[in-house]
């Protein structure tokens, strides 16, 4: 199973996938962000999910640069 490191490198090569999550991103809590993650094959930890649910404003305002 892929780990976060992966999802951000396949995040930022694909713009759907990462449109995708910023949705998820947006309507979810912490634990329905680990969950969609598992199903699409990754392996993060519900600590890493909180930390970017504690952070969506700057994820979703697209400050990372790399996943939206």
């Amino acid at each position: 199973m892929k780990n976060f490191i992966d999802f951000i490198v396949d995040a930022a090569k694909d713009s759907e996938f990462a449109n995708e999550f910023h949705k998820v991103l947006e309507k979810a809590n912490y634990k329905e962000v680990s969950s969609w993650l598992k199903d699409k094959g990754y392996n993060v930890h519900e600590d890493e999910c909180k930390k970017l649910m504690d952070n969506k404003e700057e994820v979703s305002a697209s400050k990372l640069g790399l996943v939206y």
